[in-house]
């Protein structure tokens, strides 16, 4: 018995549409090459990248530790998870690193700095060093708001605000470099109120100016964040080894009850205006910052890796062993503060910048 013919069964329209859209996909994908797909640009730059944070002062200080703490966490919030590296680059200081990154650094998007935040007043205060315009400066973002401080130890005998007039002696103050906070911080004072200090500058960075003051060379130094004292003296501050008596800063901070702040020392709205000059910039204490020209969409990178790995559990949790206290800031926050340095009254300015003119 001869089985039936087989027949093919026509198929829907629908169905061979289906088909032909098929095969035109297949082919259009066959026609691109291994390797021609278009990779993300960013990825591509960032992938297997070194991207340097340089720091302007020396290893142990509070601007090398928020670089190093963020240059541990930073790369896994990038396109590419480049790999962050912090370099000390000390000098004047801050000047030279500020100067590095101004001008012969690569301008596409693998360098940055923390940069101590009196940079940006230093060109209308220290103008004989400090030739740049603020303004220009490429903001990433600042990982905190600093209140600095001014600490003595137990040889300066000094235990009441009254007695840093150094009625007594002339009191030795540790300072860092000529446009450093701990320097113009210290003449500042010094200055307006007719303190009997002498200002000893030159040392590579905030850590050595410390060691300094512990080893007896100085009575004491001004410019010392609260980070900084969390992180390396915090112990010997609640054991009386050394005593904050000033906060020089336009808030005060919560840890710090019953220390008294320069601006209520103040006799005159004129020593209140120049002092806000010097201490304001404090406001966005641990700045970040690229360098000018970086690609929009590289800089974009940057500042969004930098904001989330501040609320990355692992940084937080790191930042608290540390005693590092973080409050991210924008770059839409901190360009307006430094627009209004630049408005100020020039009888303002210029009687600031006279207390720095050849005095230390």
């Amino acid at each position: 018995m001869r089985k039936p013919a087989s027949r093919s069964l026509p198929l829907p329209l629908s169905a061979y549409r289906l088909l032909t859209v098929c095969a035109l996909g297949g082919a259009a994908l066959a026609m691109i090459a291994p390797g021609k797909v278009k990779a993300n640009p960013l990825e591509a730059f960032y992938k297997g990248k070194e991207v340097s944070i340089y720091v302007g002062s020396t290893p142990g200080g509070g601007f090398d530790l928020y670089g190093r703490l963020v240059s541990r966490h930073m790369g896994r919030h990038m396109p590419g998870n480049p790999n962050l590296v912090v370099k000390n680059m000390p000098g004047a200081g801050g000047i030279a690193q500020v100067n590095y990154l101004l001008g012969p650094a690569a301008r596409d998007g693998s360098n940055i700095g923390i940069i101590n935040p009196v940079m940006t007043t230093a060109p209308f205060l220290t103008p004989n060093v400090a030739k740049w315009d603020s303004r220009s400066f490429v903001w990433i973002g600042s990982a905190n708001s600093e209140v600095s401080t001014c600490a003595f130890w137990p040889q300066s005998k000094v235990e009441t605000v009254a007695d840093l007039a150094g009625k007594s002696r002339e009191l030795v103050i540790a300072g860092v470099g000529p446009s450093s906070g701990s320097t113009l911080d210290a003449i500042t004072l010094k200055e307006l109120f007719g303190w009997r200090w002498k200002i000893v500058t030159g040392y590579p960075g905030l850590a050595n100016a410390i060691t300094a003051a512990e080893a007896g060379e100085a009575d004491g130094m001004c410019g010392l964040n609260v980070t900084t004292l969390k992180a390396r003296l915090w112990d010997r501050l609640k054991a009386g080894d050394m005593k904050v008596l000033l906060q020089t800063s336009l808030d005060n901070h919560p840890d710090l009850p019953g220390v008294a702040n320069a601006f209520g020392v103040a006799k005159t709205d004129e020593q209140k205006n120049m002092m806000e000059l010097v201490f304001g910039p404090w406001k966005f204490g641990r700045p970040f910052v690229t360098t000018p020209g970086v690609p929009a969409d590289r800089l974009a990178a940057l500042r969004k890796g930098f904001k989330d790995s501040l609320t990355d559990p692992q940084l937080v949790s790191e930042a608290v062993r540390t005693k590092s206290e973080i409050s991210y800031m924008s770059p839409e926050e901190i360009a307006p503060i430094v627009e209004r340095f630049y408005k100020t009254p020039e009888t303002v300015r210029d009687n600031t910048r006279r207390l720095f003119d050849g005095r230390s």
